[in-house]
């Protein structure tokens, strides 16, 4: 057999080859540390985010008595977690890659003289993808340890924001291990195009120290793009009819994926502006116009993590609007409630005397409703109470189900002094709340059980004389104690009152309140003080720019790396013909708002619609028992987007401007 050999060597095993190429990749990564670390953190931190998350899902499926519990996550879950890890996994390639692109580009010597002495393309491409490999693998090992700590730590407060045990802690090893293999993985994908570039290049070229020219652009890519984001726009616009937030989800994601591929052109066709800009950022524009290879997976990866925010934002925006609109006040402003268990009333009572001294406490009795909960095996031995009445179609918030009393409660309930109810209560007459008496005069009190899954009517009152009152006390009904004592159910104390016009519990005091009811009453609602709509979307939205904002500089900033340790001849060109440190320094900035500017204001226009969108399934129905109708909310968070737009590239600008060296490089051009 002819064997041909290679400088008159015979070829390398496969084994001694992939060896050196893991040999040469570590002495790369130690010796940039820098940018390794930068590349450890891109496809670290995806992964510890999806490790954390698993292992807090997982602990909470299991319930304190340490018997499997849960049913597993819906269909519905499952299908936004494999979007969600499918989209992390294209955030790692896109900003990953470029990061290794720079690796490959300032190592084309290093390659040139593993070529020269023998190497074949499957070489070069090994040594590249074994650091992918190496990379990528490390970081998935860091970043599973680093969300597992994580997790850990974020336990004991979520528990004490919660007021309830998580569970035993549990290790979902399957979803770790899937996410270590896609950390991993993602990492060899980043590393295919240099690897690719890197087993096409020029050796002389490389050994002389001249450039590659730039790779001809696929003509395809921007026509598939295009069609994916029309696509996109017309499943996220018409599919949110048929498959509701998921229609919107497959809109988002097919318009993301079309302006990823379109990126290359976007890139080019905004080079056009550079004639019109000053020096240093028209070269800014124009190298990144012109590289597109380097610049187009930064843009894109910025353009996707933007996209995805800007949709999450607007439909997190008027999720929240609708319940600012649906909010229904429980009790009168001001007014507080701390409900007693089934048994402990007593000691709920004291500790609440105890807390508050000297305020005027007042115990509310009530009668068992259809809406209470039956703490027996058998429902038969559970009687509810209802009163035959016409109810208002509107509905009714009821935080308390039928209150025997007074003047006192009905003062309490409703906030002020009722003229009309006291005096029905008074005349011993039944107030109906969110009802009308079908005679306009009396009730039918009719008690029933459940048996079967059907109501079995035990024992009916007929012509109890009842009015309608009117407000919203949070009560169905007052029932005067001589026409409870008709009835014959038993009367229970549920509840404790705090009348606002006898005080005002502040934040202080409820934080007490609710420490020293928690021994007897463990539900999240034991202690309730009426303040109004105080919920808040702040949060939320500096959590959404801080992800957009670390995204968007990190692919920034890898860009602009790699734009100056390809342009190091055309700096050493200004240096010599007398270009000033500040140009440069200014050529980075514009180098790194370009990229981090373009991204983002793409990234929000694709996530507009995919966000309008997704509006519509979660706001057009009302969520709340009671809440009129609204139609579709859209509320669009422009400070966020604004400051996405704006903020990011002058941050990006910023910090590639202080981290450049005032020194312009001087080195000699080789001819050919």
């Amino acid at each position: 057999m002819n064997r041909f050999f290679v400088g008159g060597r015979p070829p390398t095993p496969p084994g001694t080859a992939y060896r050196f190429a893991l040999r040469m990749a570590r002495q790369d990564a130690l010796r940039a540390k820098g940018r390794t670390a930068l590349i450890l953190s891109m496809i670290g931190l995806p992964v510890a985010a999806i490790v954390a998350l698993a292992v807090l899902w997982r602990t909470g499926q299991e319930p304190v008595g340490g018997t499997e519990g849960g049913t597993g996550p819906s269909a519905a879950e499952g299908a936004v977690t494999g979007m969600a890890i499918t989209m992390i996994l294209l955030q790692v390639v896109l900003l990953a890659g470029p990061a290794l692109v720079v690796d490959a580009r300032r190592r084309r010597r290093d390659l040139a003289l593993v070529a020269a002495s023998g190497g074949t393309e499957r070489h070069l491409r090994a040594v590249v993808l074994a650091s992918g490999l190496l990379l990528g693998g490390i970081a998935a090992v860091g970043g599973a340890v680093l969300g597992t700590v994580v997790a850990a730590t974020a336990l004991p407060i979520l528990e004490a924001v919660d007021g309830e045990p998580y569970g035993p802690f549990r290790m979902p090893w399957f979803q770790v291990i899937v996410t270590m293999l896609l950390g991993a993985g993602s990492g060899v994908l980043a590393a295919l195009l240099p690897a690719a570039q890197a087993a096409r290049m020029d050796v002389t070229a490389a050994l002389s120290g001249r450039r590659d020219p730039p790779g001809r652009s696929r003509r395809g890519w921007p026509i598939a793009g295009g069609v994916l984001v029309l696509a996109g726009v017309v499943t996220a616009l018409a599919g949110v009819n048929v498959l509701r937030e998921f229609g919107a989800a497959f809109g988002a994601a097919a318009i993301i994926i079309g302006l990823v591929l379109a990126s290359p052109w976007i890139v080019g066709t905004t080079g056009r502006l550079a004639p019109r800009l000053a020096l240093p950022l028209r070269l800014a524009v124009r190298d990144g116009a012109r590289n597109r290879a380097r610049t187009a997976p930064a843009v894109a990866a910025i353009t996707a993590a933007v996209a995805g925010i800007t949709a999450l934002a607007i439909g997190g925006a008027s999720d929240f609007r609708q319940s600012q609109v649906e909010y229904q006040k429980k009790l009168p402003m001001g007014s507080t409630l701390i409900r007693a268990p089934r048994t402990g009333a007593d000691e709920v009572e004291r500790a609440v005397r105890r807390e508050l001294p000297g305020v005027p406490v007042l115990p509310l009795r009530t009668l068992p409703g259809p809406g209470e909960a039956c703490m027996n095996p058998d429902a038969a031995p559970c009687p509810a109470l209802s009163f035959v009445a016409r109810q208002d179609p509107e509905g009714l918030s009821v935080l308390l189900d039928k209150v025997v009393g007074g003047s006192r409660e009905a003062r309490m309930l409703l906030g002020r002094d009722d003229p009309a109810v006291t005096s029905a209560l008074d005349a011993g007459k039944v107030v109906l709340f969110g009802a009308k008496p079908t005679d306009g005069a009396t009730t039918t009190a009719r008690v029933f059980v459940w048996e079967d899954d059907r109501q079995r009517t035990v024992s009916q009152v007929e012509g109890l004389p009842a009015v309608a009152g009117g407000g919203d006390p949070g009560v169905s009904a007052i029932i005067p104690p001589r026409i409870a004592e008709r009835i014959g159910l038993p009367v229970r104390t549920t509840a404790f009152g705090v009348d606002r016009a006898d005080h005002r519990v502040t934040k202080a005091e409820e934080a007490r309140l609710d420490k020293a009811v928690k021994p007897y009453n463990q539900n999240m609602d034991a202690v309730y003080v009426e303040r109004g709509f105080t919920g808040s979307f702040g949060g939320i939205m500096i959590l959404l720019a801080s992800v957009a904002g670390v995204l968007a500089l990190g692919g920034a900033l890898i860009a602009t790396s790699l734009a100056t340790a390809d342009a190091r001849p055309d700096h050493a060109t200004l240096a010599a013909v007398g270009a000033r440190p500040l140009t440069w320094r200014v050529l980075t900035m514009g180098q790194a708002a370009f990229v981090a500017g373009l991204g983002c204001w793409v990234g929000i226009a694709g996530g507009l619609v995919p966000g309008l969108s997704v509006a519509r399934p979660l706001t057009s129905t009302p969520e709340e028992m009671g809440a009129a109708e609204h139609g579709t909310i859209i509320d669009i968070p422009w400070t966020l987007l604004l400051a996405v737009g704006v903020l990011i590239p002058l941050a990006a600008a910023l910090v590639a401007g202080t981290f450049t060296r005032n020194r312009l490089p001087m080195t000699h051009r080789v001819h050919s």
